[in-house]
């Protein structure tokens, strides 16, 4: 007998037993390996950088321009004519052009108004744009959604690492979930094999009948079973994390297989993540989402201008000074009496084409508004149903860890009544069983809540600002 209750207080102390839990990845450290290393990081930081380009290209359309324009004729051993003409021309930013330039034309066939002094000819002046480009043009309004889309990338930067640590944080707690399940498993196994070696040292001394060796058998073949299908589940959701494992570098990084995930005592001990339980509309309205909308939508509104303004005729006023350079001077004997302008005006007929250009846009406009709204009702129910979920689990939660709790005491009474002789083997392995089973449900809603939450956070794009 001494045997017997030996056998069983090593029983009773391997249901017991703590895991070690050394070479833990906390979560926050783990996110913020992401955040370094993760490529997808990476192309995000590159957004705001991207948008910036189509400032600077946008920019160029207000480029000073050098042009030099040079025809010459040669037949029958004469020089008809010759056409020099240098020019550097410096759009601005209403619609106003500055240029100035010298022209050189000589030659024996020369068209008497191309006639220039001998020093050639210099210019300088403005053309203007008094109809259509007055008010916006196409480089004025090309830069004008450039900066739009700065401000913009901002948003969709953040949008994006919201999206990596989400999916990041849903692996992380997968992996825990499946660890400690693995845990439970184990432990799970070594006390049926524990059993199944007592109830075999028991049989042989007449104290159980030979049956309760076959029982411990059938329990410690399921619970084996059931511990190699979960570690099949373990390697999936610990090559999950993997993926998200990166040096700064680039280099990819593979989970030591010592490596432990936040230890579930901590969770134990921790009090329920805050979560807001009042009106969600001023977090709807601030989402990055409506606000990547209503910056497309100042888009929109540019372009509309825009395409109004080609309703308008072109009008272009030119105005140029004109001097014979003395000495390299273009402002020798400069008179305002010597001068050549003109103006050049033009309009469709029918006006088809910018008419059409002008709905389209406000179409999209419509489009862009009823999108905006979708959205935020789309939002709105997503923020408040991940809310109801997360309050909810937390219940759970709550409750499954009462019930662990109870079903571990209910256990050490039927091993207690087992030790007596009151009980049966059928009785310690459903108490067993409702234990184990117990604990593996804590484990889940206390990886189901912290994903709530994560997802929570993620419907506000505030894991990441």
């Amino acid at each position: 007998m001494r045997n017997k209750f030996g056998i069983l207080g090593l029983l009773f102390c391997a249901l017991t037993s703590v895991w070690s839990q050394d070479n833990i990845m906390r979560p926050e450290a783990f996110m913020l390996q992401v955040l370094e290393g993760h490529p997808l990081a990476k192309q995000a930081k590159l957004i705001p950088e991207f948008a910036q380009t189509y400032v600077l290209k946008a920019r160029g359309g207000f480029d000073p321009k050098l042009a030099y324009d040079l025809s010459q004729k040669y037949y029958g051993d004469k020089m008809y004519y010759s056409l020099s003409d240098a020019q550097l021309k410096v759009p601005t930013w209403y619609g106003l052009s500055v240029q100035t330039g010298l022209e050189q034309n000589r030659g024996v066939y020369l068209d008497p108004q191309g006639l220039t002094p001998q020093n050639g000819l210099w210019y300088g002046g403005l053309s203007a744009q008094l109809g259509n480009g007055l008010l916006i043009d196409e480089r004025r309004a090309e830069l004008q959604k450039a900066n739009v889309y700065v401000q913009s990338s901002q948003l969709e930067q953040r949008l994006a690492l919201n999206e990596l640590v989400l999916e990041a944080g849903y692996a992380y707690w997968d992996w825990y979930l499946q660890y400690n399940s693995g845990q439970v498993l184990r432990e799970a196994l070594a006390v049926g094999a524990v059993r199944l070696d007592a109830m075999r040292q028991m049989a042989e001394l007449g104290d159980r009948p030979v049956i309760d060796t076959v029982e411990a058998a059938i329990q410690y073949q399921t619970r084996a079973a059931a511990l190699a299908d979960q570690e099949a589940k373990l390697a999936v959701a610990t090559a999950f994390l993997n993926r998200y494992l990166w040096k700064p570098d680039g280099t990819p990084l593979e989970l030591n297989p010592a490596t432990q995930p936040l230890a579930a005592a901590t969770l134990v001990g921790q009090a329920p993540k805050p979560i807001y339980t009042g009106a969600i509309d001023s977090m709807v309205a601030q989402h990055p989402y409506l606000g990547i909308l209503d910056y497309k939508l100042d888009v929109l509104a540019i372009e509309k201008r825009y395409n109004q303004e080609q309703l308008k005729p072109q009008i272009e006023l030119k105005y140029n000074f004109l001097n014979e350079p003395i000495q390299y001077n273009p402002l020798a004997q400069f008179s305002i009496n010597d001068y050549k302008w003109g103006v050049s005006a033009q309009m469709p007929l029918f006006l088809r084409k910018e008419r059409a250009a002008v709905q389209q846009t406000k179409l999209k406009i419509e489009q862009t508004t009823f999108e905006r709204q979708d959205r935020m009702a789309e939002l709105t129910a997503k923020m408040l149903s991940a809310r109801a979920e997360y309050l909810n689990a937390q219940k759970q939660l709550i409750i499954f860890t009462e019930n662990a709790a109870s079903t571990k005491k209910l256990l050490a009474a039927e091993l207690n009544l087992f030790e007596t002789g009151e009980s049966s083997l059928f009785m310690v392995n459903m108490r067993e069983s409702a234990a184990f089973v117990a604990a593996l449900k804590v484990f889940e809603y206390q990886a189901k809540c912290e994903q709530l939450w994560l997802k929570w956070e993620f419907l506000q794009a505030s894991l990441v600002r």
